[in-house]
């Protein structure tokens, strides 16, 4: 899916969508980083709790769904809950606003909406369908979201049970992502998510108007590409008391990647700085993902028994006053 983010501060930040005011609806976050890979909120839809991969990168909120009759190729991963069976009443006509939205396509008369959504590393299937999703505010309120059905999904782990039964997709400015339905639906008034992850696993997640105090805000880019939050300002990476960044960077926050992406000039400063300063008790190893991987004399449990290994890189926005943040976790 979009991939994990493995850069955990345990900051919360504040990703503006659009502005207008008021109430708010709070999920607990479970899972974690590492070793899991997946920070996920549960959520009832239909007759059924789902957990949802939360990512901040994509705007659609899916399930792995079963099609009556479905037409192949129509593969899912495997995931602890009963896949969301789909009724036919429930499906989204291709002219509808929101398919229109989603698919940048005007529709046909008396088709349905069916769209197919590629991430990092694996790509969705599906079509567009509406339920009832309950939130975990006034008596468990009920209210009607547009959501995926996916149905066909490629290069997601095969195999491999899964905590999670799809995305819950909080990209910013698009009418699809569920803030916005939320909004329109009057359950909140202002359109901002926050979040805060912790570096040990779970968290919380608000959709709408929820002030922490004595949190560092940093404003988000209202022009950054359509799906995305960037900070207003740029980023520069330090390491060891210098800058190894050529230039400052735009930088994208993707609560649903794995890792941490660098263009090329940035990438080959840190790993150059990174070998030059490795620990004398970790070796080079081979490994079938990664071209770069060590061990230590004893097998890590957790990412805090690497941190005394590596220095620590920081993500830094000089100005207007920002705060760095330390990339621990790479």
């Amino acid at each position: 899916m979009a991939s994990r983010t493995a850069l955990i501060t345990s900051v919360l930040l504040l990703l503006l969508v659009v502005p207008s005011s008021s109430s708010y609806v709070k999920f607990d976050l479970h899972g974690n980083i590492y070793p899991g890979g997946y920070i996920y909120v549960s959520m009832k839809i239909g007759d059924q709790v789902y957990n949802l991969d939360v990512d901040t990168g994509s705007i659609l909120t899916w399930l792995q769904c079963d099609v009556p009759n479905c037409q192949g190729p129509c593969k899912t991963w495997p995931q602890q809950q009963p896949l969301y069976k789909l009724q036919n009443d429930k499906r989204v006509p291709s002219m509808d606003p929101l398919c229109v939205e989603l698919l940048q396509h005007p529709g046909q008369p008396g088709h349905t909406c069916e769209y197919n959504i590629a991430y990092t590393d694996g790509q969705s299937d599906g079509l567009l369908i509406r339920d009832k999703l309950t939130l975990p505010i006034a008596r468990n309120a009920q209210h009607t979201i547009a959501f995926g059905c996916g149905y066909n999904q490629h290069n997601f782990k095969p195999g491999q049970t899964l905590p999670v039964d799809g995305i819950l997709g909080l990209g910013r400015g698009s009418t699809v992502n569920l803030a916005f339905q939320l909004k329109k639906e009057n359950v909140i008034k202002k359109d901002v998510i926050s979040h805060c992850i912790s570096s040990k696993g779970g968290g919380f997640l608000f959709i709408g108007d929820y002030k922490l105090p004595n949190v560092e805000w940093v404003a988000m880019d209202r022009n950054a590409n359509h799906g995305h939050y960037s900070p207003a300002v740029l980023g520069e990476l330090c390491f060891k008391g210098k800058w190894i960044s050529e230039k400052p960077m735009k930088v994208l926050f993707d609560s649903g990647s794995t890792y941490t992406y660098f263009d090329w000039q940035p990438y080959k400063a840190t790993v150059d700085e990174v070998i030059g300063s490795l620990h004398k008790s970790l070796t080079k190893v081979p490994d079938n993902y990664f071209k770069l991987c060590w061990k230590g004399t004893k097998k890590f449990r957790s990412v805090d028994d690497v941190k005394p290994l590596f220095n620590p890189i920081f993500l830094i926005f000089r100005h207007l006053g920002y705060p760095s943040r330390k990339l621990s976790h790479y």
